[in-house]
């Protein structure tokens, strides 16, 4: 009877990911911290759950993101991010073929850096990027995670960090999204996203470019506060 009712525990568990996926992709792009939050307790109520370990440190990740953009305070940003990170580790060590735990992984330790041990956390991001890549090349949020260190590298690369975005936008459109699914399926505005600030960076920016993949980015996600009210702002000042 016990082992019946942990079953029946652990499925409605399982039932309840889709809608705190879509919960927590929402938060994010209106930048709502506070919700961001609660959904995080609300998924830590799952702790041998990789999906959820890994919507918990999305949640996190976010928070990040999302605070960074409004002022947050540099210790509250890290103790965000290694909330995030430790989230990540465990969701792919219940599930160590989990390319996606290890793109978000790579992406939290490379921010991690700028706090200090930066040889050792970079180290950790590379590595984590190149597991990530073993199990899934053309994962968009793989080729995020790619894009991103040509983006911001000091020897990164802005034409191969558009050439990446411009392939993880092919790679998410193919894949599509799937609302009853659980699993991570992001990847379409964020890829127009970077491609804008992408394009907005290099110099010479091409910013008709920008603005018309920052506004393609706005009419998947219309809701989004970082889009709508920072990157359009420095787009057209």
């Amino acid at each position: 009877m016990k082992a019946l009712i942990l079953l029946l525990a652990l499925s409605a568990s399982a039932q309840d990911l889709p809608k705190l996926k879509a919960q927590v992709m929402s938060a994010d792009y209106r930048a709502d911290v506070k919700e961001l939050a609660r959904l995080r307790d609300e998924l830590a109520k799952s702790p041998k759950d990789y999906l959820a370990r890994y919507w918990s440190g999305f949640a996190s990740w976010r928070i990040a993101m999302n605070g960074a953009n409004h002022g947050m305070k540099s210790d509250e940003l890290r103790t965000n991010l290694e909330s995030a990170a430790a989230d990540f580790y465990v969701s792919i060590q219940l599930k160590d073929d989990f390319a996606d735990g290890y793109a978000a992984a790579s992406l939290v330790n490379g921010w991690l850096a700028v706090f200090g041990s930066s040889r050792e956390r970079i180290a950790l991001s590379s590595m984590l990027l190149a597991k990530a890549k073993a199990l899934d090349p053309k994962n968009p949020r793989v080729l995020w995670s790619a894009g991103a260190v040509y983006l911001y590298s000091p020897n990164g690369s802005i034409p191969k960090a558009i050439e990446t975005y411009r392939e993880m936008l092919k790679e998410a459109e193919k894949r599509g999204v799937d609302a009853a699914s659980p699993l991570p399926d992001w990847g379409k505005p964020e890829a127009l996203m970077s491609l804008a600030y992408a394009h907005m960076t290099q110099k010479p920016p091409d910013i008709d470019a920008a603005r018309e993949e920052a506004r393609a980015a706005l009419k998947v996600q219309p809701d989004w506060s970082y889009v709508r009210d920072n990157l359009m702002k420095q787009i057209d000042p």
